[in-house]
């Protein structure tokens, strides 16, 4: 195995700036995978997929959305994939001198909460060890902490010490009907499992995880708006704004291919070109659509495959031609497709004298949408937890009324596209089971005025921060919060619980995960939305107190 310093004095210097993760730095090489599929498979790469489609089946419920005590047991093994470069982010923190959040380490961490009783924890960490035993769920231990991926590190055991997971085989084997709960169906995971499905004796392995198709092909923002050439294809004479809109919709790679209709905003898919000028050409081009079509005078550039707020630059003057080429240019390094979308000024509430956007979001569990949305809590453009939110509570914050069904009927047009005739020929019938898509609500000027307008801003189509959320909410019906925050570098799990409990004793509560130093997470339950991200953000506050958090 080896990473992109190979060198012996690059190699030592990462390995002097590599502290305080819950794993190593190594990350296996292409030829070193290739190597080990043909070992464990007997074929290289390349035959993965199909085999995959055919024998990892995606796992959906029988019964409707919401708290599921009936399902079959689990395996739940969470590993960080190079689909959303976990180990690029924490490496490139580590060079620019940022705190890390070791993303290997906190998803195998905070995935043992998602554990029932009778389910299987596969792991290796320091943290998911806590985990284990906090939640006493049975579990099997891998060892092998100098890959960074987890499913480095499992291709690794199967080929050379695959005694390690005969404990993992006979539990398959004895549970036929038992789901996989993944982070992610990357190419690394699907080779372990194609291996152990193999050693158990099973026909299909199912898994609680989008296909390949679904989780490569569709989980970034490319389809949400036409291209600026297909955009400039479309005759806009007669048309209103509305109108437009929903023409430059059919446009769409989602609705072309999938039929997919939900409420977006405007905005265009600049793809990416290999020409830095051509690339930023796009970008103006686009802005020039948004002022001449919608009369906007912002812009929100967005990158179509990052996540967590990553590279999203709000608020560009579409007139300033000069700022906006700097900032193609800059993204064009990037190497991926980017949105220029309408700039939204979201309506805000104020909870505990902070002051939120109104960004909902609501979610598939199991091949289903699960009941109810959240209100995502964000810090700027970042991610910090969920709120349970109502109808009632939409009401109560100024959204308009018929807002909650709108979202509620386009999660079902999301669910019911990837189930339906057209997305089989695509490749991905009944490969969403889990994801999330998140909803802006505000004002976006021009031709709309002072109208309050709703718009999909984002589908995240994989296991996602939320379903934390979901899992603390089966246990504790009503609204409940979940926060994430920096822990100290010596609040480990059992000092968090500890803390956590005498903080708030008389209210339901849960210690998702606390990697020192790195990522924590904490769900509390409460009489109203305000309440429960009240509860939660006192604790954060407490345990801070306490020095268990930064």
């Amino acid at each position: 195995m080896t990473t992109d310093h190979d060198t012996p004095s690059a190699e030592a210097a990462l390995a002097a700036a590599w502290q305080g993760f819950s794993t190593g730095y190594r990350v296996l090489t292409e030829t070193e995978l290739d190597v080990l599929c043909h070992k464990l498979l007997g074929h290289g790469p390349a035959a993965v997929a199909d085999r995959a489609a055919r024998e990892l089946r995606s796992y959906t419920a029988t019964v409707t959305a919401g708290p599921q005590p009936n399902r079959p047991p689990a395996v739940i093994m969470h590993s960080a994939t190079r689909t959303t470069r976990g180990f690029d982010g924490d490496l490139a923190d580590v060079r620019a001198g940022r705190d890390p959040y070791d993303v290997a380490g906190y998803l195998e961490a905070r995935a043992v909460s998602l554990a029932a009783a009778g389910d299987l924890a596969v792991g290796r960490t320091q943290p998911w060890r806590d985990a284990v035993r906090h939640y006493g769920t049975d579990s099997l231990d891998v060892g092998l902490l100098e890959p960074y991926y987890l499913s480095d590190a499992l291709l690794t055991v199967a080929a050379e010490t695959p005694r390690v997971l005969v404990p993992l085989v006979e539990w398959l084997r004895d549970r036929p009907s038992a789901v996989v709960r993944l982070y992610a169906l990357d190419t690394e995971t699907q080779v372990f499992l194609l291996w152990l499905k193999a050693q158990a004796g099973l026909d299909a392995l199912n898994v609680d995880a989008n296909n390949p198709v679904v989780s490569d092909r569709w989980n970034r923002k490319n389809h949400i708006h036409p291209t600026v050439e297909d955009a400039l294809a479309i005759t806009t004479v007669g048309l209103d704004a509305d109108a437009l809109l929903q023409a430059e919709q059919r446009a769409s790679e989602a609705h072309r291919l999938l039929g997919l209709a939900v409420p977006v905003l405007p905005g265009y898919l600049v793809e990416r070109s290999a020409s830095v000028a051509a690339f930023a050409d796009s970008v103006v081009e686009a802005a020039r659509l948004l002022r001449e079509r919608y009369g906007l005078e912002y812009g929100c550039l967005k990158p179509c495959e990052a996540g967590d707020g990553a590279r999203i630059v709000p608020g560009i003057a579409l007139k300033n031609e000069e700022t906006l080429r700097d900032h193609a240019v800059e993204a064009h390094q990037h190497g991926d497709a980017y949105l220029l979308e309408a700039h939204v000024d979201f309506l805000h509430c104020e909870i505990g004298g902070r002051r939120f956007i109104i960004a909902p979001s609501g979610h598939i569990r199991g091949g289903r949408v699960a009941a109810g949305l959240t209100l995502q809590l964000m810090n700027g453009v970042a991610w910090e937890g969920n709120v349970t939110l109502t109808a009632d509570d939409c009401a109560r914050l100024g959204v308009p009324a018929e807002y909650h069904d709108r979202m509620t009927a386009a999660l079902n047009a999301v669910r019911n596209a990837f189930h339906g005739p057209r997305a089989a020929e695509q490749g991905c019938k009944g490969g969403l089971v889990t994801g999330g898509v998140d909803f802006a609500v505000g004002r976006i000027g021009g031709v709309f005025g002072d109208r309050v307008v709703l718009g999909a801003i984002d589908f995240n189509l994989s296991s996602h921060g939320a379903e934390y959320l979901r899992s603390f909410q089966d246990k504790v019906p009503g609204h409940v919060a979940t926060r994430v925050y920096r822990p100290a570098s010596e609040a480990d799990l059992a000092a968090t619980v500890t803390a956590v409990t005498g903080l708030a004793p008389d209210v339901a509560t849960q210690v998702v995960a606390s990697v020192p130093g790195r990522w924590g997470m904490v769900a509390a339950a409460g009489t109203s939305l305000e309440d429960a991200a009240r509860t939660a953000q006192r604790l954060v506050e407490g345990l801070r107190s306490l020095a268990l958090a930064r």
